[in-house]
Parts: structure tokens; C-alpha cells; sequence
């Protein structure tokens, strides 16, 4: 694995890191290694979330749609004349 040395890193970055894996339950080490993975992996899915928004605001309408298609079907059951 590659390794990585970060100089010139000021003490309140350092210690708002430190805090930061700590509440986590890493090391800093640890810590880090997750930061620096999820910044380098998220542009990878950022275009599978917009698609993943864009397909959720697609089925909501359609889901709308169908519920009023539904009502609207219930509705002209109930009005239709009774067999009895």
C-alpha cells in the first residue's frame, strides 16, 4: 500500500482530527484512511445518486398518478346502480 506524510498540518486541524476519530472509535490513523477514500470514491457515485433522484421524482409522479387513476375507478364503482 502507498503512504502518504502531510506536513505543515496546524495544531486545531490536528486536534479537530484527533477529536473526530476518537467520537468515531478509530484510530487517526484509521480515520484518515476513510476520509481520503471517501473523497476519492464519491465522484464515482455522484452520477448514480442524480440518477437515483431523478428516477425517485419520476416514480413519485407516477405513483401520484396512479392513486388518482385508482380513486377515480373506486369512485365509479361505488356509483354504480346496486343489484339488490
Amino acid at each position: 500500500m502507498a503512504e502518504l506524510k502531510v506536513r505543515d498540518l496546524s495544531e486545531q486541524d490536528l486536534a479537530g482530527i484527533e477529536s473526530s476519530a476518537k467520537r468515531a472509535h478509530l484510530s487517526r490513523e484509521a480515520y484518515l484512511r476513510e476520509l481520503i477514500h471517501h473523497d476519492a470514491t464519491d465522484h464515482l457515485l455522484s452520477g448514480d445518486v442524480s440518477d437515483l433522484r431523478e428516477l425517485t421524482r419520476q416514480m413519485a409522479i407516477v405513483i401520484e398518478q396512479n392513486t388518482k387513476a385508482y380513486l377515480d375507478f373506486v369512485d365509479a364503482v361505488r356509483r354504480l346502480p346496486s343489484e339488490n
